[in-house]
């Protein structure tokens, strides 16, 4: 779930994009017609030459990215985008990027949700010339309105803390961002088209946000979305049961996803439940100040403990699946899990056989499981073997355009 890094990627060379500042805004009178779209800024503009020159030197690492090459052949322009929603009843302005193929063609959408972050300034409509954001903002050479959300707590909304891994806020605010996307196709000097499809893909908590989004768009949005395929790569699929394999275990190397996970659900009152009746000292009274928006997951985890007996309460360890205490808790989990249903669009499973951050068993089960409904359902799994959470990113990603492009191209 740790923030999406592409480790050889950065082996390509220094930073192609040119930089492009401008105050080109949604005027006042324009933000009055819009139900979403608050304003848009053009932050970056890539040409395809760019692009080519970006990708090119990783095939021999990533022997995918020859089949995406061919399709590289737009420029882009790349705008921050705020836009509204809402986080319950409280409404709010959200914010991402949003990535446009030059030349008015005719493009469906494609939206990346990333891995987990508690950095504000790594949102990526801050962050446009990360070059991991400028990676995957290049897939809109490839014919794609790449969208990026920031998710709520990041960008525009910090007023609220994160919602980290909850499925309400995370579809609602990431389905407002792509009606806002519709409503910049009636601005004349974007020169947007957009068809009407959709694809989604997402890494870690983006790989949940993504199987969050599809299961949401099929079961009640599929009249005003178009969804033609979907790429989910080493998600913690099941909150309930990834929560139990943390808290039971000896050890794990990665202790703040949990303080995430109690902080995030605690933030909007999912559970009564106090930082102590959880977390041993020194650590539950660390909590709070731990996620100030600055603190990477690195510096966290150096507060926290990797031995789980030591963070976690006897009690907590011992009866979080039984204690009438936690029950507000374990309801709340479930809820945000997404379970196997009979799947209509293409789901593309990925998941590194040596990940010690999130098991690989929540990507084996969930295909097991939808396998258990319909052996016939469109869903591939694909077992990275040798990978840990870190290495399979990439590899995912590449996966998931080179198999979006063959769906589109058939379209």
């Amino acid at each position: 779930m740790r923030y999406l890094y592409f480790m050889a990627f950065l082996l390509a060379g220094t930073i192609l994009f040119s930089s492009c500042q401008s105050d080109m805004a949604v005027s006042q009178e324009e933000q009055i017609k819009d139900k979403y779209l608050v304003s848009y800024t053009l932050v970056r503009s890539m040409t395809a030459t760019d692009v080519r020159n970006m990708f090119s030197p990783v095939q021999s690492v990533y022997p995918d990215v020859a089949e995406i090459l061919p399709s590289v052949r737009y420029g882009a322009k790349v705008y921050s985008v705020s836009y509204n929603t809402a986080l319950g009843t409280r409404k709010l302005v959200a914010s991402g990027l949003v990535c446009i193929p030059d030349g008015g063609v005719t493009c469906p959408i494609l939206s990346f949700q990333n891995g987990t972050n508690t950095v504000n300034a790594n949102a990526p409509s801050l962050n446009a010339t990360n070059y991991t954001v400028q990676l995957i903002s290049g897939f809109a050479a490839t014919g794609f309105v790449m969208v990026l959300p920031d998710y709520l707590g990041f960008g525009t909304s910090t007023e609220v803390f994160h919602p980290y891994l909850q499925k309400e806020p995370t579809v609602s605010s990431i389905l407002d961002l792509f009606r806002a996307v519709k409503e910049m196709g009636n601005k004349a000097e974007l020169n947007l088209r957009l068809s009407s499809d959709l694809y989604i893909m997402g890494y870690s908590q983006g790989g949940l946000s993504t199987l969050q989004l599809q299961k949401a768009i099929e079961t009640s949005y599929s009249a005003e979305f178009n969804l033609k395929a979907a790429g989910c790569g080493a998600g913690p699929y099941n909150l309930t049961g990834i929560t139990e394999l943390v808290v039971t275990a000896a050890t794990y190397p990665q202790p703040y996803y949990i303080a995430y996970i109690m902080k995030g659900f605690k933030s909007v009152g999912a559970f009564p439940n106090a930082y102590a009746e959880i977390f041993n000292e020194p650590y539950a009274s660390r909590i709070d100040g731990l996620f100030n928006g600055i603190n990477s997951g690195g510096t966290i985890n150096d507060q926290l403990s990797t031995n789980m007996s030591q963070l976690f309460t006897s009690e907590f360890r011992t009866t979080m699946k039984t204690n009438a205490k936690f029950q507000a808790m374990r309801e709340a989990l479930a809820a945000s899990s997404v379970a196997a249903w009979k799947i209509k669009t293409p789901l593309i499973l990925t998941h590194g056989q040596a990940d010690t951050d999130v098991s690989p068993e929540m990507s084996k089960q969930l295909y097991e499981d939808l396998m258990k409904l319909d052996a016939t359902l469109p869903v591939t799994y694909i077992p990275m073997a040798g990978m840990n959470h870190g290495m399979a990113s990439a590899p995912s990603l590449v996966n998931f355009v080179k198999r979006f492009l063959a769906i589109k191209g058939k379209g």
